[in-house]
Formats: C-alpha cells, structure tokens, sequence
C-alpha cells in the first residue's frame, strides 16, 4: 500500500479524477506511519461497511493485503464479513462527497483500518460518510 496522509491532494489513480475535481486522501494508512485513533459511532461504521461492500470505485487489478496487521493475523486478501457478506477489500477506493465540496477518497481497507486498528478518520470524512 502506499502512504498519503490524510486530507492531501490525491494523486494515486490521478485518470480517475475528473478534470477540475479536488479529491483528498483519507486512510492511506502504511505500517510505520503515525495515524490517529479512537472510537467512532456505529451507525459510521455500518454506513462505511455498507459503501464498501455496495459502491466501490477505482478498482484495480491487484488486491493489497492490510500492512498493519501481524504476520501472524494477516488475510489475503482481508475479508470481513459485512451486512452478513464476505466483503473482499483491498482492491478498490471508497469516494464521498466532502460537506465542503471536496471528494474525499480512501482504499477500501479503511473498513478494515476503522474496525481492526482503531483507525479514526478526519472528522470530513466521517461526516460525509453519514451524509451519504
């Protein structure tokens, strides 16, 4: 996986992004890179869960395996189980529109990233979620 921190300018599949729009990074999240943690609601949750599984954009020809967890703990590719789904992640973005007018674009994994690791995403992010 590759690190963006968050809310920076998106540049990832840059031929993705339509001329004009302005796409920020969330949850590019890398093994040795700080990130920030806590709780978030479950209502959150289950809407994020729900984008992943029902609207995945972006998607690529490989699948990244979740560089946070153990050896041990690793999956691939990392298959939750969402809405009684087993959800297959790794391999696609999530896109939200932002409040403020931006596109806020995370893997995939940061379903993953939210429930396994404690991930908190920025508030925009978690307020476009709900939003959507």
């Amino acid at each position: 996986m590759t690190y963006f921190a968050d809310l920076s300018p998106y540049v990832y599949l840059s031929d993705t992004v339509a001329p004009g729009e302005k796409v920020l990074n969330v949850g590019w999240l890398e093994n040795g890179q700080p990130f920030d943690t806590g709780t978030t609601s479950t209502g959150f949750v289950e809407k994020l869960g729900e984008l992943c599984r029902t609207n995945p954009v972006a998607r690529t020809r490989g699948v990244h395996a979740c560089d946070l967890c153990a050896e041990d703990e690793k999956q691939y590719p990392v298959t939750p189980l969402i809405d009684g789904v087993p959800v297959p992640l790794g391999g696609a973005e999530v896109r939200v529109p932002a409040i403020s007018g931006e596109i806020l674009a995370a893997p995939d994994l940061v379903y993953h990233y939210v429930v396994k690791h404690g991930y908190l995403p920025p508030t925009p992010f978690i307020e476009a979620v709900l939003a959507c």
